[in-house]
Parts: C-alpha cells; structure tokens; sequence
C-alpha cells in the first residue's frame, strides 16, 4: 500500500498510521474525510477549532451528523470534496470557524483541500487548514510577525457599537467618514469615543490607537464583515 497526499503536497507513507501520527503532532488543523464523505480522523488543534462539543468522535460521521454550525452545508463540502477526488487536485477553500463555547470566538483558515490518495486511487480527501494572517506596516515598525485575524468584539470593555467605531478609527477614518460607514451622525460618533476614552483612560485618538494595538485589537475586525456561509471553495466546478 502506498499512500500520499495529492500530487503536490510531499507526504507521502507505506503506513497510513505514520501520516496519522504525522498529523496528529501538527500544530496546524488537519481532518481526514473517505470517499463517502465520513469524518476518519480530525486531530486535537482541528478539535479545538471545530466547535464540535467535547467528547465527540467524527469518526464514521456524516458531515450532515456533526453538531456543529457547518452541518447545515454538508451538500456544499461534499460537493467539493467530490471534486477533489475527481479531478485528484488540491482545491484552495475558505472556513469560518466558530469556537470557544459561549464566547463564539471566530477565526477565519484557508484549507487545502487535497485528495487522499491509495495506490493512484482517491479514497478520500485530507484538509489542512492555516489561519489566515495580517500583516500591516504596524507589524513591520515592532519588528512583529504577522498575526492572525480574527473577527468579533475583542473585549467585553467595548460595546460591539462602539468596537465598530473603534475598528473604523483605527484605520485612520475621521469622524466623518466613520459616521457614512456605520449610517449614524458624526456627533454619534463622537459620543462613542469619548465613551471608550473614558473607559481605557486616554484622552486622545493617536493614544486609543495605541492603546488597541498593543492589547492586539488590531487584529480584529466586526463580525458583520465575515461571510455568512462558513465554507467557501474558491474554485469554480460543475456537478
């Protein structure tokens, strides 16, 4: 038996427990899925994202059997998985994941979705996610390395309306142009500021500014700026 993943991803074993393995010490998301789309094997760091409940096993299950947010568009990733064993190319798709309970923390991963592939045979498809990173000339000035983006209110400090404006002016937006963004009046807006200044303790936009990136603020954005659908292939095909 000879097992790899893809045509152009280099990992390839005799022991389909050694990718497992390899998988599983991952730091990065990884799930396996057969060719009837049945979940075989999603390691700990996919666990986490996932949503899935604790003490859940994907194994044997259905996309559709999940008890998660994403089991409502099963048919979209079997369709997409369909075609990755088809056509035995990697296809690139975008995952909303919605985790950490009742706080729905959500991170954005771009997955390459590859086909698992048996002796030339596709017996399934292997995901490997990443998440989905930021750099901006921030970064680039603290010598920090890109971070990752993730989209809500990053803190109970802030009303989700205020991170909104907060969001805005930390892209350098006036008051004016914030107001157009949001449908409200600059003098709402200004209100809103002056609400989060007094609750950080500044006084000024430049010092909020700072202040917000250096609790990672910056690496946020509103939720209403994340798709509704949380799977998205980024590749057209037809059924």
């Amino acid at each position: 038996m000879n097992v790899s993943i893809g045509n152009n991803i280099d990992i390839r074993s005799k022991d389909f427990g050694a990718l497992i393995s390899y998988m599983q010490n991952s730091n990065e998301y990884w799930y396996i899925n057969d060719h009837e789309h049945r979940g075989v094997f999603l390691n700990d760091y996919g666990f986490h994202y996932s949503g899935l409940p604790k003490g859940f096993n994907p194994e044997g299950k259905l996309l559709s059997e999940y008890p998660v947010y994403w089991s409502d568009h099963a048919e979209v990733i079997r369709e997409n998985d369909k075609h990755v064993m088809t056509s035995q190319k990697t296809i690139r798709t975008l995952f909303n994941a919605v985790y950490g309970g009742k706080e729905k923390l959500i991170q954005p991963f771009m997955i390459n979705v590859s086909p698992l592939i048996e002796n030339g045979k596709s017996i399934g498809v292997v995901g490997h996610a990443k998440k989905l990173d930021i750099f901006s000339m921030y970064h680039l000035e603290l010598g920090r390395g890109p971070a990752s983006l993730q989209f809500g209110n990053p803190t109970d400090l802030f009303t989700d309306r205020e991170f909104d404006v907060v969001f805005y002016a930390m892209q350098s937006l006036s008051a004016k142009d914030i107001a157009r963004r949001l449908a409200i009046s600059p003098n709402t807006v200004k209100k809103y500021l002056l609400s989060v200044y007094e609750k950080v303790g500044v006084s000024a936009l430049s010092q909020l500014i700072e202040y917000c990136r250096c609790h990672g603020y910056d690496n946020y954005a509103p939720s209403r700026f994340m798709s509704t659908e949380p799977h998205m292939p980024l590749a057209e095909f037809t059924k």
